[in-house]
C-alpha cells in the first residue's frame, strides 16, 4: 500500500476527497466532528492554537512562499498525513474563490462553558444568535485585536465550524478561546464570576466614551435584525449609545463590537500605565 503523498490524487470520486467536500456542510461536520481549514494563515493560526490536522490536501505548485511553506513544514514536522491532489482537482476543492493549495481536515469544536477558563479581571465578548458565519468570524478577529480573553457563543445559529467562519476570522477561531452554550448558562456563569454586563442600544442615555470599561466586563451583542433575547434583558446589564451623527441608529453588529472593545482596551491600557 502507497503511503499519503507517494500518489497525486486526480479524481472528485476518491473517498477522501468526496469526505473533505462534504465537510462543506453542516451536516457532514456535525456527524463526524471535523472540519476543514482552508489558507495557510488559517492553517499557521490553528497549529499554534494546538489543533493538528488529521490529514492535509496538498498542490504543492499552488503553495506560495512564507506562510504557505511554513504551514505544509510545520505539518510535515509533526507527521500529518500529506496527500497530494492535482491542481484541478485543487481548484474543485477550495473553498470559495481563493485557492493556496492547503486544504486540512481537522477535529474541532468550541468548548463548552463548563471547559472555559476565566481569568481574573477578564474582558469577555457574548455573541447572542448572530446568524452570519462571516459576522461570527469577524467578530473573533476584532476580538482577537482587542486582546478579549474569550469569547462565549450562546444559542448558537451559525455553525462556529464553518468554513467561512473559520476563513472570515483569518485563523482567530484557534486562538481566542471559545466556548457554546446557551444564554441563561452564560449569564450564570458571568455572574458566578462577578463579570459586569454590557450591551449597546440607540436609546441609552450613557456613551460608551463615558462609560467605565475597567474592571471584569463582558459585552454582548446580537443578531442585528432580532436584537438580544430574554437573558439579556436583565436589569443589571449597562446600556451604552454608540454616538451616531447621520440618519442611521445602528452600525453592523462587529463595527459596534470592535468600538467599544478598543474603547475597553484603550481604558485598561491606561490603567495599567501601558502604552496604547
Amino acid at each position: 500500500m502507497k503511503r499519503p503523498g507517494e500518489e497525486v490524487i486526480t479524481s472528485l470520486q476518491n473517498p477522501r476527497i468526496k469526505e473533505a467536500v462534504r465537510l462543506l456542510d453542516r451536516r457532514a461536520r456535525k456527524r463526524t466532528g471535523r472540519t476543514r481549514i482552508d489558507g495557510a494563515r488559517e492553517l499557521l493560526r490553528a497549529l499554534d492554537g494546538g489543533v493538528r490536522p488529521e490529514a492535509l490536501y496538498v498542490c504543492e505548485e499552488l503553495v506560495r512562499p512564507g506562510e504557505g511553506a511554513e504551514a505544509l513544514q510545520r505539518c510535515r514536522q509533526l507527521e500529518v498525513p500529506i496527500w497530494r491532489v492535482s491542481a484541478e482537482l485543487s481548484a474543485r476543492l477550495a473553498f470559495g474563490d481563493r485557492n493556496e493549495g492547503l486544504c486540512a481536515i481537522v477535529r474541532w469544536q468550541p468548548l463548552t462553558f463548563d471547559e472555559l477558563t476565566i481569568p481574573d479581571d477578564p474582558l469577555l465578548l457574548v455573541v447572542q444568535a448572530v446568524e452570519k458565519p462571516g459576522n461570527l468570524g469577524a467578530l473573533l478577529r476584532t476580538a482577537d485585536g482587542a486582546g478579549v480573553d474569550a469569547v462565549l457563543l450562546c444559542d448558537a445559529v451559525t455553525d462556529a465550524t464553518n468554513p467561512n467562519a473559520i476563513r472570515a476570522s483569518m485563523g482567530t477561531i484557534f486562538t481566542v478561546p471559545l466556548a457554546q452554550g446557551g444564554s441563561a448558562d452564560a449569564w450564570a456563569l458571568l455572574q458566578a464570576h462577578r463579570v459586569r454586563v454590557s450591551t449597546t442600544r440607540p436609546e441609552a442615555s450613557t456613551s460608551y466614551w463615558e462609560a467605565d470599561l475597567t474592571g471584569p466586563l463582558a459585552l454582548v451583542v446580537g443578531a442585528e435584525h432580532e436584537g438580544l433575547g430574554e437573558s439579556w434583558q436583565q436589569e443589571e446589564i449597562t446600556a451604552l449609545r454608540i454616538p451616531m451623527a447621520g440618519a442611521a441608529d445602528s452600525l453592523n453588529v462587529n463595527v459596534a463590537a470592535a468600538l467599544v472593545l478598543f474603547e475597553a482596551r484603550r481604558q485598561r491600557s491606561r490603567q495599567r500605565g501601558e502604552s496604547n
